[in-house]
């Protein structure tokens, strides 16, 4: 089969439920995306809201991570910072390391974000089934899709092994931001 070029690859599909993930400083958070095609990949677009008009900063890092056995290993990355002054939602972009073309299969998405001054930032995110509400409180067993690192971090870590993640956290509503990646 020839190899598909594709000009937009989303986390999930915007036009859909969404909720919005508050930010925790020093949350890892992980996400398994399959790509159906290759696309160039050297900016990162996201959707965040503010409220109020305190002074405030939100600082958004992603992290492109590819599997190899139990070994997650960061493959690229972006930041940025941001000082919003009106409420409402607005696109971020991120600029990347360095442009990459992301082939074919599974890939992660990592997330990190951090306020300061304001709390009042939030992330659009897809809606998560709340295993906290879940009457068995069971996480999923399995192969990796989703989680968090189970170490404070404001920095990807080059290499992360699964069993260091977090599958869908019992007591939290897990949710994971909106990513949108155009070539």
């Amino acid at each position: 089969m020839a190899n598909i070029r594709i000009n937009k690859l989303e986390s999930f599909d915007m036009f859909g439920d969404f909720n919005v993930l508050n930010q925790t400083a020093g949350v890892l958070h992980m996400q398994g995306v399959e790509v159906f095609g290759s696309i160039s990949f050297n900016q990162v677009a996201m959707i965040y809201t503010a409220n109020g008009t305190t002074a405030k900063t939100l600082t958004l890092s992603f992290g492109l991570y590819s599997l190899n056995g139990s070994t997650l290993s960061l493959a690229n990355s972006a930041s940025t910072s941001t000082n919003p002054t009106a409420n409402g939602y607005s696109w971020i972009t991120l600029g990347t390391s360095a442009t990459q073309d992301i082939t074919p299969g599974n890939w992660y998405f990592g997330f990190i974000s951090s306020t300061s001054s304001n709390n009042n930032l939030s992330v659009v995110c897809m809606p998560g089934f709340n295993y906290a509400a879940a009457a068995t409180q069971r996480r999923p067993s399995g192969v990796f899709v989703m989680g968090e690192y189970s170490v404070t971090t404001n920095a990807f870590p080059t290499a992360i092994c699964t069993s260091d993640m977090i599958k869908e956290p019992t007591g939290k509503n897990p949710q994971y931001p909106y990513i949108l990646i155009s070539a």
